[in-house]
């Protein structure tokens, strides 16, 4: 989602000012910053710190500084210790292209971050030019994969497949064929939301209303959208959006009678829905890869909940998956220069704890297919019936 960040001032006088301008110089310039690389392989993290999305940013963070101090703990990497550098992206483009700049000023060597792909697809360009190899942790709108860049790999699979599945648990297991389509006019609704018509088109299904129902990623009063749904004779509801304005709506359309099924795309999959929703968010479903399973990931989250005391979030695994892999490529490569660990992650067949990692030839993660869950008693659970795609 786009958030706006509200600008923070502070008056300074003298040599404070001269003093913070310096170290502002040297930073910019690569001077604290190119020092901690020399002696560090730095890993640029871009992530909603602050914003509706904060607590997804958060949880993936604190996956990432345990993978790294693993990884440091081990002896680091060829001579190396591994370095975060996080900078707040707000779920906003503007914020995230700050961000972005901010990271390349200060030499990291490789980007492993990014939860809305709003903040992804203007980071790309800059990370590129930059020639830095990047894992974003989980954006993962399709339209990360249109701009030919060899140097952006998805820990987490293109959301291409959500509207498919959508449709498919629509059509064959729920039974219902009229559609209302909203999205939360954020870069991975959107393309989301674009998917699901054509898909709706090609199943021979209808958009109920006619069109796809776009509403600001600020809204909550859905009032207006629930009286165009129930106008349109929809029989299902796919929101194609993020986790929070997703409670509200859910809860705003109980209030209203609307009994019509509710599906949310993977950027709505998140505990917080649910605490969000309350009891609304019982009955409805999302689409979500394949969670991951095994004993590697139940030692990760022991280990997670060790370290930091609370529950990772359904997409901590793959930050942490995304460093434990950057540095892989890295050991291959035998060197931390990017266009090597660039190369070494085009060819990468490893397993880590959310499964096998391989890329196509477009950056995007192969063989991680999707599945059903929906909310049974304020939990997660894997939906009994599964679509045939």
């Amino acid at each position: 989602m786009f958030r706006n960040l509200k600008a923070m001032s502070v008056a300074t006088t003298g040599l404070l000012v001269m003093s913070l301008a310096a170290l502002s110089i040297g930073v910019q310039s690569g001077g604290v910053a190119a020092a901690a690389a020399k002696s560090s392989f730095v890993i640029g993290v871009p992530l909603p710190m602050t914003g509706a999305e904060a607590a997804s940013g958060a949880e993936i963070f604190k996956a990432e500084e345990l993978a790294a101090s693993q990884v440091n703990a081990a002896g680091g990497i060829l001579g190396h210790k591994v370095t975060l550098i996080e900078e707040d992206s707000a779920c906003d483009p503007t914020t995230a292209v700050n961000a972005a700049n901010l990271l390349v000023t200060k030499h990291v060597n490789a980007i492993v971050g990014e939860y809305c792909s709003g903040d992804a697809l203007p980071e790309e360009p800059i990370f590129s030019r930059a020639g830095l190899p990047v894992i974003f942790a989980a954006a993962n709108s399709p339209a990360l994969l249109t701009f030919g860049y060899k140097d952006i790999f998805l820990a987490l699979n293109s959301a291409a497949e959500d509207s498919a599945t959508a449709v498919a648990f629509f059509k064959q297991d729920l039974k219902q064929t009229s559609i209302a389509v909203v999205d939360d006019q954020s870069a991975f609704g959107v393309a989301i939301a674009d998917s699901m018509q054509t898909d709706l088109k090609t199943n021979g299904m209808t958009l109920a209303g006619g069109s796809i129902q776009a509403v600001p990623n600020t809204l909550v009063d859905f009032s207006s959208v629930i009286a165009a749904i129930k106008s349109s004779g929809a029989t299902g509801i796919f929101w194609t959006g993020y986790y929070a304005q997703a409670a509200l709506f859910v809860k705003q359309l109980a209030a209203a009678g609307v009994t019509a099924p509710f599906i949310g795309d993977s950027a709505a999959f998140d505990p917080t829905f649910i605490t969000g929703a309350g009891a609304a968010a019982n009955g409805t479903y999302v689409t979500s890869a394949v969670a991951p399973s095994g004993a590697a990931l139940r030692r990760f989250t022991a280990q997670y909940r060790k370290k930091f005391h609370s529950a990772p979030g359904p997409y901590s695994a793959y930050g942490y998956d995304g460093v434990k892999l950057m540095v892989l490529a890295a050991r291959q490569a035998k060197s931390i220069k990017a266009s090597k660990i660039i190369a070494e992650l085009h060819k990468t067949n490893y397993v880590g704890i959310t499964g096998r990692f391989t890329f196509a030839p477009d950056g995007d993660r192969t063989g991680v297919a999707e599945e059903i869950l929906t909310v049974t008693n304020g939990a997660y659970v894997k939906n009994s019936v599964q679509p045939k795609l």
